[in-house]
């Protein structure tokens, strides 16, 4: 069974709920789980790291747009080293901060769509962003993307329980729903095996809590 594309994923979802009268309702399917991974999905394979350097004397910058969850920031120092920012409430911020006129970039917070670095910069440092993007939908005319490739049970199984959920099939729903779960499930372990490589994961606090924040978060 081919699930590389739009089209094949098509073809599975109407085998998979064993009907062909929903040539026109699919694609409903399909957008429904795509905004269901948004939501539901923090994976490597939608992870992305954005760079903007900073202005003097200009303390906000622009999340990019197509961000569902911040990771965190950091700094690039002359030195070539980079250095994660400590995440602050604004509260926090402006609190510790508040003192200092200008300097390099030392913490954050996260303000929906856009971002304070504290203290104000004093000149041009290069900030990363780390985060999170959004699912690149398919179409006619995007016909893959990196999670139908890396996932695609995920798109499949979720789409086949948007699709009993839109039939009213309860005994469907149910089935689709545990799949589903149980393939996410299996795709976080994964990932987080991945991530830290069998290791124990150990958990500092700078400031305070929220080194991972969604956005609209404050």
């Amino acid at each position: 069974m081919a699930l590389g594309t739009y089209s094949e994923l098509k073809t599975s979802i109407a085998n998979y709920l064993n009907r062909d009268d929903l040539t026109a309702n699919i694609p409903d399917f399909i957008s429904l789980t795509e905004n269901r991974l948004d939501r539901e999905l923090r994976v490597r394979a939608n992870l992305l790291r954005a760079e903007t350097t900073t202005t003097a004397g200009v303390g906000f910058y622009n999340l990019p747009d197509d961000l569902i969850e911040l990771r965190n920031i950091t700094y690039g120092a002359s030195s070539g080293n980079s250095y994660a920012l400590s995440y602050m409430s604004p509260e926090s911020g402006s609190r510790e901060y508040g003192q200092f006129s200008n300097g390099f970039p030392r913490a954050y917070t996260n303000l929906g769509l856009n971002v304070e670095l504290y203290p104000t910069p004093d000149g041009a440092y290069t900030i990363g962003i780390n985060y999170y993007r959004k699912v690149t939908p398919l179409s006619a005319a995007v016909s893959t993307n990196n999670i139908l490739q890396k996932f695609p049970d995920l798109y499949l199984f979720g789409s086949c329980l948007e699709g009993a959920i839109f039939l009213n099939d309860t005994e469907q729903m149910q089935r689709f729903m545990l799949i589903f779960g149980q393939t996410l499930e299996s795709v976080r372990e994964a990932e987080e095996s991945a991530r830290y490589g069998g290791t124990v994961m150990t958990m500092t606090t700078q400031g305070d809590p929220g080194g991972m924040v969604a956005r609209g978060a404050y």
